[in-house]
């Protein structure tokens, strides 16, 4: 446990760690200073001055972000002091004499914290009567960054993120005075991989994305706290939703999974999980062809699939379904399919990938986002610190075996439970022979080779973006993804699917209650000794491991058990 300090804030008494910061003293006492240069993952820059506080016997007013607690200390508000609300007022006129007054068009209105303190802490006209300074305007500084150089305050928390966290240091500040602006080095442009973080990081308008500049207004959209599903860091994103496509995604601060930093691919990828050849209808293969049947007669053509236990089945469980959804799978199979766990013949998809030392500060490299949660479900053991390479090695040993020795009964769960790099013709014929092709996808064949095109019976699923559930990062994190778009017409879970496969073969693998995501998520962790405790409220928005939650376990309240 870190050393405690105890000091009063507004006559508030409160106790933080040594070494905090007076802007956290200030919120962990309730009260919200603001602040413009700072941030928790970045250098201290006590450039932007609206921080400042009044501490009991120093002489004049300090900034909040650079002065730490000390025991006994006596630290004064906006909230109690006029003092310091006459220098924040002051600060915030000064920061707007020479910032264009254009809300109206500028993407940032609506969450822009100038424009939030203006009217939290200032609502007075200006009294600058002079000409503004006139800077660059919709500057591309690289692939994906715009600046603005008359909205910039200069807070230089772009310049220090690229400087500390990626390493690559393109953006520096330039000119003096009232003519500062951020740009590029000469010879350089800001396309690290991870540089639309900056414009999360930017307080005002003055950086944009420019695939999203002008798209939407904040305010017509939807915004909803998940994950981003691009590999198994688990990057905690706010995602935003307008007339069913997501049209602007930012990084969510979490210091314990990818602070408040976001890779490229995965900020601007959410796109590539939505189909645009949508699958809304049941097929059944009859004379070699696909043939649009009713859900009834392809589920009644898919409980064929369980029709046998010997051992001559495989299953592939997609890494993009959610922790409910890969035990249900888990289930069906051994009590369904009679294909055991350690057997070998369950297994998921793990594509890796080269990455650069800049890439792998934070993202890893697979392409799995919830294939931590299948080792601990046991598809693999657990406790393996290799398990990339084991997940990787069982399902390329699973498709030998379909390509060498061919399988009778094949499950394929979920959006790419198969990679379509792995569909070489040995493959294809192999999946084209197999008696029973059961394929639960939300994707429509795209080619005559896909996993799609080869199934016997192929059924609606749902994208990732399209539910609710949990997911395990690569840290073993327990996170929660949520749904983001309204399910395409006639898609259905891929559980439910599967509890009515399992119906037409007279054998339950889940419990009689289980009716909807929660029910199932509750009964998956009575099932799994190892999930013991675990609920959704102790999940929460950020996360939580196993350790963790034994330590929480005990002083669990009795409502949050049913939750």
């Amino acid at each position: 446990m870190a050393e405690k300090v105890t000091l009063t804030v507004d006559g508030k008494s409160v106790s933080v760690p040594k070494g905090t910061n007076l802007i956290e003293a200030a919120k962990a006492a309730g009260v919200e200073v603001p602040y413009y240069c700072w941030h928790p993952h970045l250098s201290i820059a006590g450039n932007c001055r609206m921080c400042q506080l009044q501490v009991e016997g120093q002489p004049k007013l300090t900034i909040g972000c650079n002065t730490t607690v000390s025991e006994g200390m006596k630290v004064l508000t906006q909230e109690s002091s006029p003092a310091v609300a006459d220098a924040q007022r002051a600060t915030l006129e000064f920061l707007l004499i020479n910032h264009p007054l254009d809300c109206t068009v500028c993407d940032q209105a609506g969450h822009c914290k100038l424009q939030d303190y203006y009217y939290e802490y200032n609502r007075k006209p200006s009294r600058f009567i002079e000409d503004k300074v006139h800077k660059v305007k919709a500057e591309q500084l690289g692939p994906e960054v715009m600046y603005d150089g008359e909205r910039c305050i200069v807070c230089t928390r772009c310049s220090r993120f690229c400087e500390e966290f990626p390493g690559t240091g393109e953006l520096g500040v330039f000119n003096r005075g009232d003519r500062s602006v951020i740009g590029v080095y000469p010879g350089r442009e800001l396309d690290n991989p991870f540089s639309g973080t900056v414009v999360d990081l930017c307080p005002v308008g003055a950086l944009t994305h420019k695939r999203w500049r002008f798209n939407t207004r904040i305010w017509y959209t939807n915004q909803q706290d998940t994950i981003c599903t691009g590999c198994s860091t688990g990057c905690n994103v706010k995602a935003a939703v307008r007339d069913g496509e997501v049209v602007h995604v930012k990084a969510r601060l979490n210091s314990l999974v990818n602070q408040e930093w976001l890779c490229d691919e995965g900020r601007y990828g959410f796109e590539r999980f939505q189909p645009e050849a949508r699958l809304t209808k049941s097929y059944v293969r009859s004379n070699g062809e696909l043939t649009e049947t009713s859900l009834d007669q392809a589920i009644s053509a898919a409980s064929a699939l369980a029709g046998s236990t010997k051992d001559d089945a495989a299953v592939f469980i997609s890494p993009f379904l959610t922790l409910e959804e890969m035990w249900s799978t888990v289930q069906f199979a051994e009590k369904v399919m009679g294909v055991p766990l350690g057997s070998g013949r369950i297994a998921v998809p793990m594509r890796m990938r080269d990455l650069t030392s800049v890439q792998a500060k934070l993202i890893s490299p697979d392409f799995a986002p919830n294939a931590r949660g299948a080792a601990l479900l046991g598809v693999i053991d657990p406790q393996l610190s290799d398990w990339r390479k084991i997940l990787q090695a069982q399902y390329q040993n699973l498709l030998n075996l379909i390509r060498k020795e061919g399988v009778k009964r094949v499950l394929i769960v979920g959006d790419f439970a198969v990679n379509a790099e792995d569909l070489d013709g040995e493959l294809v014929q192999a999946l084209r022979g197999a008696p029973s092709v059961v394929t639960i996808t939300p994707r429509m064949p795209d080619s005559p080779s896909s996993v799609s095109a080869l199934s016997t019976v192929l059924l609606p699923g749902r994208t990732v973006h399209e539910k609710n559930g949990v997911m395990v990062n690569r840290d073993s994190r327990f996170q929660r993804v949520k749904l983001l778009l309204t399910p395409a017409f006639g898609a259905m879970p891929e559980w439910l699917l599967l509890s009515k496969i399992a119906q037409g073969t007279k054998r339950a693998f889940l419990p009689a209650e289980v009716s909807d995501e929660r029910s199932l998520f509750r009964a998956m962790v009575g099932a799994v000794p190892a999930f013991k405790g675990l609920t959704l409220m102790k999940i929460g928005e950020l996360g939580i491991t196993l350790e963790e939650l034994k330590q929480v376990e005990a002083v669990s309240s009795p409502a949050e058990a049913s939750v």
